[in-house]
């Protein structure tokens, strides 16, 4: 069997240098603007990339508009066709990993046929970690956007109250904000496009495609609803809102308190164990010295 693991291991390692060579001449540059630290292994992605286009890894359509809406989230629509590219070809990476690493193990641990089920099982897990690592970004990115939005709704309404229109008072307060957070980056984004030309309504509409949450996705709504029909409405509407949201805020901060205090249960665990032991040990060793 050992030498079936090793046959196995030079084969992979061949065939993924034979594409590695093809992928470096065909996309070159692709994978430059990737960053360093995010994707430390780009070196690899080329042939990658080469294997998932010839293999055309292709998922069930409700699995594959999942997946393209966690990566449109993440890194936003218009580089949508480029990331799904580079996803793919971290789930080839992360699959012929797998492979690679299970078999090493076989073979050090000189396992029998039963290998066979571990490096398969291996590359399938390999092959959804991807995306799970990507689903953890989303959840992350999700949560950072909740967190920050009521704080900025609450500052819109303010200069709303003061004389400023939606646009004034989200141009004020990106200009008086040095935050870097997802929310900012995407508010930059939209008031960038009304700048260029776009309508307000249409910079709206991108800014809730992009974020992809129940909060801002209602916040658009009220906006373009009044840029639709006007009137005061608007204020009052946005105040529910931003109560709404404040809300929401405090019960995930509580969620997170809840969660916390639920993880130092098992170190608490671990010591009241050893101070039993501690307590415990003495009498038992003089039991056993009286016998």
């Amino acid at each position: 069997m050992q030498a079936i693991y090793a046959f196995i291991l030079v084969a992979v390692i061949f065939v993924f240098a034979v594409f590695q060579t093809e992928g470096k001449n065909k996309y070159s540059d692709f994978f430059l603007p990737l960053d360093s630290k995010e994707y430390s292994y780009k070196g690899f992605l080329p042939g990658c990339l080469v294997i998932s286009e010839k293999v055309k890894i292709n998922g069930l359509a409700q699995y594959q508009a999942k997946l393209s809406q966690r990566i449109a989230m993440v890194y936003g629509n218009r580089n949508l066709p480029y990331y799904s590219k580079v996803h793919q070809a971290v789930k080839v990476f992360y699959t012929l990993l797998g492979v690679i690493i299970s078999t090493l193990l076989c073979i050090l641990g000189k396992v029998n046929y039963k290998g066979l089920f571990i490096i398969i099982a291996a590359g399938v897990g390999f092959f959804f970690l991807a995306d799970k690592t990507l689903n953890d970004k989303y959840n992350s990115r999700k949560f950072e956007m909740e967190k920050d939005f009521p704080d900025f709704l609450s500052k819109l309404i303010l200069l709303m109250n003061a004389g400023l229109n939606v646009r004034q008072a989200m141009m004020r307060i990106i200009s008086k904000s040095d935050s870097d957070s997802c929310l900012y980056r995407e508010l930059r984004t939209a008031v960038t496009d009304m700048e260029a030309g776009l309508s307000e309504s249409e910079a709206y509409t991108g800014f809730a495609e992009r974020c992809k949450i129940k909060q801002i996705t209602n916040f658009v709504s009220i906006l373009q609803q009044n840029l639709k029909l006007g009137g005061a409405q608007m204020v009052f509407e946005l105040r529910r809102m931003n109560t709404e949201c404040w809300e929401m805020r405090k019960n995930i901060a509580k969620q997170l308190g809840e969660t916390a205090s639920s993880k130092l249960m098992i170190p608490l665990s671990i010591m009241l164990l050893a101070v039993i032991l501690i307590c415990v040990a003495p009498v038992i060793i003089e039991l056993g010295s009286a016998f």
